[in-house]
């Protein structure tokens, strides 16, 4: 019979994520905790089992849906692991879409296919993801940032990305802004919308609430139907709508043509993302480019870095955007 970390943690009276930092040696555990774990690991015959060597699998975790709606997360997917594949590492996939996931069960599936550290995708709940974080691996969090849970996360700063994205359309001397999309729909997502509005701001532009169109279903956050209904209700359109992501945009760009207006010639549209599909839409989309490949290495060197080296943190690592031309936005005629 397999021996696992709760074996382990049981018979030491200590909790299972005690058990795994003491293992990686941390420092955060006493001395003679650690030894009294090692002893009891050694009589349980934990380290025959499972050498150094097996454990070379990272666990990407998600409740699948970004991997599905999202030309972003699917490209983020790839550069996850090659980079993983890179540094001789392994990458399996665990869905954890029901809030009822038994973590004793995850724990199991993680041990048993000698998973030595975990990457959360994109904005799990956090009490999934608190359960994930259980299992005594090392985390990081990507595309989120959770109130209570403390590990590790990496996102892009898009706060930055929505006063870029505000500036930039400034520039081509628009004035009437608006911003497309569910803000609710994730923690990027809003931080977006946070950025556009901080952007109008700092510029001393209005925001017209007509022109914010973000009401929207956050289940059917891509439903072109309600897209559709949403631009038709606003009857006095603004210059330029700011977009959630490249996917909204594109909707977004297909339902203002069904109505008759021309991109960039009657509206400018600017996405997130950067994506491959946003750069073959015609017009190619202006974007805010957050470095997908960037996001991928850093997540990935950061969690293997935790792994061999035994560290923890909680840190939040904020990465750099910038902004990709397009063809979606014009110039405002005097």
């Amino acid at each position: 019979m397999r021996v696992t970390l709760k074996d382990i943690a049981q018979r030491s009276g200590v909790s299972v994520n005690t058990v795994s930092l003491a293992l990686r040696n941390m420092p955060s555990v006493k001395q003679e905790t650690r030894e009294n774990i090692l002893q009891i690991a050694e009589e349980l015959g934990y380290f025959g089992q499972k050498g150094k060597s097996e454990m070379r699998n990272i666990g990407l975790v998600s409740t699948g849906e970004r991997l599905r709606d999202s030309y972003f997360y699917m490209s983020f997917h790839q550069h996850i692991l090659s980079t993983a594949h890179e540094s001789n590492y392994n990458l399996m996939v665990f869905n954890c879409a029901s809030c009822d996931v038994d973590p004793d069960e995850l724990r199991r599936k993680f041990e048993s296919n000698s998973i030595a550290g975990v990457i959360i995708l994109g904005d799990m709940e956090e009490r999934i993801a608190a359960k994930v974080a259980g299992c005594g691996v090392p985390v990081i969090a990507t595309g989120t940032r959770y109130a209570h849970l403390q590990v590790c996360t990496v996102i892009e700063d898009n706060l930055k990305g929505g006063l870029l994205a505000v500036e930039h359309l400034y520039d081509r001397g628009y004035r009437r802004i608006g911003f497309l999309g569910n803000p609710n729909h994730s923690t990027g997502f809003m931080e977006r919308y946070q950025g556009y509005i901080g952007g109008m701001m700092h510029l001393g532009l209005s925001v017209n609430p007509d022109h914010v169109l973000v009401d929207m279903d956050a289940v059917h956050v891509y439903d072109y139907d309600r897209i559709f209904a949403a631009l038709a209700r606003c009857e006095d359109k603004p210059e330029a709508f700011i977009c959630t992501n490249d996917n909204m945009a594109m909707i977004g760009m297909k339902a203002l043509l069904a109505q008759g207006y021309s991109v960039p010639d009657d509206i400018a549209l600017v996405g997130f993302d950067n994506t491959v599909i946003g750069k073959m839409a015609i017009p190619a989309i202006t974007s805010v480019d957050v470095h997908c490949a960037v996001q991928a290495e850093t997540c990935v060197k950061k969690l293997i870095s935790f792994i061999q080296n035994g560290e923890d943190s909680s840190e939040r690592v904020v990465l750099p955007v910038s902004l990709a031309e397009g063809e979606s936005v014009g110039f405002v005629r005097a």
